[in-house]
């Protein structure tokens, strides 16, 4: 019994130790410029870790231009103080997964996440004025409503101490998935119209703490969850998000 429990503790440590893996995305060729377009190698990266069983592509000081990313399960990305993950300016950078569409997106996967003190930058001036030509034109019929961060149908989610700001729409998307836990985010709309905060629905066991938005449009929307606990979040008029709650 001794020997069998021995094997199990030491099973687990092994895949503690993987998935706590850290990779620096600067190995996967990575820019920090603020110009280059990193889409290509940021999923590169991300695709990598999936494949090696898990681990945290960490980004370090330093702009770092990307269109959309597809978050893989046991994926963590920690964005370290100094560092901004920005939104490309051009709509055709962002894609879809599923039913959502965002900079970085998930559909059906589990154990993932972002941390950090770093910022996830929307660009909205600048992908809202690309947006509005091209629908001018007439090459978009249908506005793409991106949001920063889109979850899907997954679960064991955590994103913590991140800044979502200036998000031409939702900031944060959570959508059919259980166990989620977000604290210590703030999200600002930079006064951008269109910025709105959370869309919360029909996902279940979410916990909100310490959490801060400022946005013009509606800071949390929650439809048809189960098991939502908020605490010690507000708006910046210091209204609690609970009061947002139907």
């Amino acid at each position: 019994m001794k020997r069998k429990l021995t094997l199990l503790i030491i099973w687990i440590l092994a895949c503690a130790n993987v998935n706590a893996k850290e990779y620096n995305a600067s190995l996967f060729g990575v820019l920090s410029d603020g110009v280059t377009n990193n889409t290509a190698s940021i999923q590169k990266a991300i695709d990598y870790i999936n494949e090696q069983g898990g681990g945290t592509l960490v980004f370090y000081v330093g702009r770092y231009v990307t269109g959309t990313v597809y978050l893989k399960s046991n994926v963590y990305i920690k964005l370290q103080e100094g560092a901004i993950l920005v939104g490309a300016a051009s709509p055709y950078e962002y894609k879809s997964q599923g039913n959502i569409q965002g900079l970085v997106i998930a559909e059906g996967q589990q154990n993932i996440g972002i941390s950090g003190k770093g910022v996830i930058e929307g660009n909205s001036t600048n992908f809202l004025k690309a947006l509005k030509k091209l629908m001018d034109a007439g090459y978009i019929k249908k506005e793409p409503r991106s949001s920063l961060l889109a979850f899907n149908n997954c679960s064991n989610v955590q994103i913590d101490s991140i800044n979502l700001w200036d998000g031409a729409y939702e900031a944060l998307s959570v959508t059919a998935c259980k166990k989620v836990d977000i604290t210590l985010i703030s999200i600002e709309g930079k006064n951008i119209p269109s910025s709105s905060g959370m869309l919360l629905k029909n996902s279940r066991d979410i916990a909100i703490n310490n959490t801060f938005i400022k946005v013009a449009n509606l800071p949390l929307t929650s439809i048809d969850n189960q098991n939502l606990n908020i605490q010690n979040s507000k708006t910046n008029t210091g209204t609690p998000l609970q009061s947002y709650l139907k």
